[in-house]
């Protein structure tokens, strides 16, 4: 069964990144073929080709590595480009001249399809039934006494402003700006605490499986949903249920699931009096915590959820707008912060987190594994992402073609062949160079990944330590 779904999840992510490629492609086609221009070629995929037929001229084929796609349009690619891509008729041929406009046209019609597509995408994630979505708000719900963070002033409560001066209104904007903080292994922090603002300069952990940063001890405030209570445990006998949501331990609010594991811990062998959300009404009960030599912390018995396992990044909000602005957004940041970073190391932060082909290969295949209505979200975001990139203005674009026609427009006269060409060819050798080095990265930061998640697992078999089973989720 394991292999059928790796299987059909590997399908899927073919299916749907060739329908972001088709999609950009045939934007290009349609714009192409409406306004006059040659088109030789229509290919989704590189590589020797599957399957291809010529019909009234333009040759339609489907090559064999499906990650990629071209239209030939021998007016608005220099020759030199075609054979980058692979196709593009007769270099001699002698083929009409077309207005600037027109290729601008042509141009933006490629993304334009991306958009069109991510729109739709969007819309039916808002009118699918059942789909999950939510915000994490930036209010912090525990915070580890233990932590940097703790020593720096943060507490439970407080809610987070900005990061080095930039605002944040998600705990997702929290975590990408703590990400591209500067290179020093600390930002600061802007809090706001019972109506006053401060700043708080915190350190950063680094997850070293993962090679991200991390507020270690911090976790954001959420509900704590009853999920499992542990058949003989204090929970099963005080009458805790499934489906409960606990509020408030003895006077104190209960500010996630996180934070209810750190009172009870704090309580001891104390009875706890915890106030009860059960369906449309409240009820208190008391529980006493017992001991747990394995865990080595005192427990109530229950395995709980804060409202947040499974809502991805890109699924929080439900609303079409909100979801494109998001995307918008993610992209655009990331892009500022290579251009024009705000603070020291925020371009060499991009460059050591940013993802690849690779990367987002499998970040599709993960996450359509787990849902499909997730992974139409995921095909939104790089729906968007392949629209903004491609109107970025490098001659390998569709930016840089509108560029060249811009330029005809202004000065009203064509740039030299030879000089666009060479720009070009250049672009396209340095971006065929950068891809294979995301590759690379990709390739060795998940070989690197696995190595030390196995070894981390060999420590904890060989300490035999055992994941407490109540009161926290591993």
């Amino acid at each position: 069964m394991e292999f059928v779904l790796s299987v059909l999840a590997g399908v899927c992510v073919v299916l749907l990144f060739s329908l972001a490629i088709f999609i950009h492609e045939f934007g290009h086609f349609l714009a192409a073929r409406w306004l006059g221009l040659q088109v030789d070629t229509f290919a989704i995929g590189f590589g020797p080709a599957l399957w291809k037929r010529t019909v009234n001229g333009v040759e339609y084929k489907i090559g064999c590595i499906p990650f990629g796609g071209y239209v030939a349009l021998p007016q608005l690619d220099p020759s030199g480009m075609e054979k980058v891509q692979g196709g593009g008729g007769p270099a001699s041929r002698e083929l009409p001249d077309i207005a600037a406009w027109r290729r601008i046209v042509v141009s933006v019609a490629g993304p334009f399809g991306n958009v069109v597509l991510a729109v739709a995408l969007a819309l039916l994630i808002a009118w699918m039934p059942g789909v999950r979505t939510g915000v994490v708000d930036t209010r912090v719900g525990v915070v580890a006494e233990e932590s940097a963070a703790w020593a720096a002033g943060l507490r439970a409560g407080d809610r987070i402003d900005s990061v080095n001066g930039r605002k944040v209104a998600t705990w997702t904007d929290l975590q990408v700006e703590w990400q591209l903080a500067g290179g020093s292994g600390a930002a600061t922090f802007g809090v706001v605490r019972d109506g006053a603002c401060r700043d708080l300069t915190i350190t950063f952990e680094t997850n070293n499986a993962l090679g991200l940063r991390i507020l270690a001890g911090v976790f954001p405030e959420a509900r704590c949903e009853v999920d499992e209570v542990i058949p003989g445990s204090p929970a099963a006998q005080s009458g805790l249920r499934v489906k409960d949501v606990i509020l408030a331990v003895d006077e104190t609010p209960v500010l996630g699931a996180y934070h209810f594991s750190a009172l009870i811990a704090k309580r001891g062998a104390q009875p706890a009096l915890l106030t009860l959300q059960r369906g449309a009404g409240r009820v208190k009960l008391s529980v006493t915590p017992r001991y747990e030599q394995e865990a080595k912390r005192y427990l109530v018995g229950i395995r709980w959820s804060d409202g947040r396992e499974g809502v991805k990044p890109w699924m929080m909000y439900r609303d079409p707008w909100q979801q494109l602005k998001w995307d918008s957004l993610s992209v655009v940041r990331v892009l500022q912060a290579m251009v024009a970073p705000e603070s020291p190391g925020e371009r060499k932060a991009v460059a050591r987190n940013i993802g690849g082909p690779v990367a987002i290969v499998m970040g599709l295949y993960n996450t359509v594994r787990g849902s499909l209505i997730d992974g139409l979200g995921f095909l939104r975001m790089i729906c968007v992402n392949l629209a903004i990139l491609n109107l970025l203005p490098f001659p390998v674009l569709d930016g840089g073609h509108i560029i060249f026609a811009l330029y005809e427009i202004i000065t009203r006269r064509k740039p030299h062949p030879k000089v666009v060409a060479v720009l070009v060819n250049t672009f396209a050798v340095l971006l065929i160079g950068l891809m294979l080095l995301l590759v690379y990265t990709d390739i060795t930061r998940k070989i690197r990944s696995n190595r030390e998640l196995r070894a981390m697992a060999h420590e904890q078999e060989a300490a035999e330590t055992v994941t407490p089973a109540a009161d926290v989720r591993p």
